[in-house]
């Protein structure tokens, strides 16, 4: 007999409806109401984690389960990961808050390469085949981007300092460059462990705050 089938945690439940705005996650719907779907089906992964949760409404859940349907897998990774403020495309400008949505698009703009970046260093080191040169590059390439970060949360900061996103913005920051130092303190090869840790998923319910705080103060 199949194993019965558990209910999504209601607090995971919450944060992906949170992270999707309470809409369908596909661009072009946006309908309500929405239910909870698997990227990957439950038959295959058997567990219920964020990364692989999307909200959909019952249309779009019905024709992305559709094997011959027009939404794969690959189009639902993708609307997953716009979903994340942090590692996403840009917002419009709005007249008389440059300045701020400015710094705003490049904190955005930063994470989304540094992020990715550092993931391949960290897997890189984990794997004993890993040559040396190959290990150093992809270090050396992950520092720029972090260096980048670290000049758009100054600015950012700076910019928002009269806000709580000042903070926010902060503390996403120092939550992924503790991970960073680790993997880069750490001898080689670093456990598999240390370099599997999803830090985008570990950074997505405070970038969805962040945004929510971002767009309430500049009324977008």
């Amino acid at each position: 007999m199949a194993a019965k089938r558990p209910k999504v945690p209601s607090e995971l439940r919450r944060r992906v409806l949170i992270e999707a705005g309470h809409r369908c996650a596909i661009p072009t719907c946006k309908a309500t109401p929405v239910e909870i779907a698997h990227i990957v089906p439950w038959s295959k992964v058997r567990k219920h984690e964020f990364k692989n949760l999307i909200a959909l409404c019952p249309t779009c859940h019905t024709r992305f389960d559709d094997p011959h349907g027009p939404i794969g897998l690959k189009a639902m990774r993708q609307y997953k990961a716009n979903l994340n403020p942090l590692l996403s495309g840009n917002l419009s400008n709005r007249e008389g808050q440059a300045d701020r949505l400015a710094t705003y698009q490049e904190l955005r703009a930063c994470f989304a390469e540094w992020i990715p970046a550092e993931a391949k260093h960290a897997a890189a080191k984990s794997r004993r085949a890993s040559q040396p040169d190959t290990v150093e590059d992809l270090r050396t390439q992950a520092v720029t981007k972090f260096a980048s970060v670290v000049g758009a949360v100054a600015d950012f900061q700076s910019v928002w300092k009269e806000s709580e996103a000042r903070d926010l913005a902060g503390a996403i920051f120092y939550h992924a460059a503790d991970w960073i130092d680790e993997v880069n303190e750490s001898r080689f090869p670093i456990p598999k462990q240390l370099a599997r840790r999803d830090i985008a998923e570990e950074i997505s319910d405070a970038s969805a705050q962040l945004h929510l705080i971002v767009c309430e103060e500049l009324s977008m």
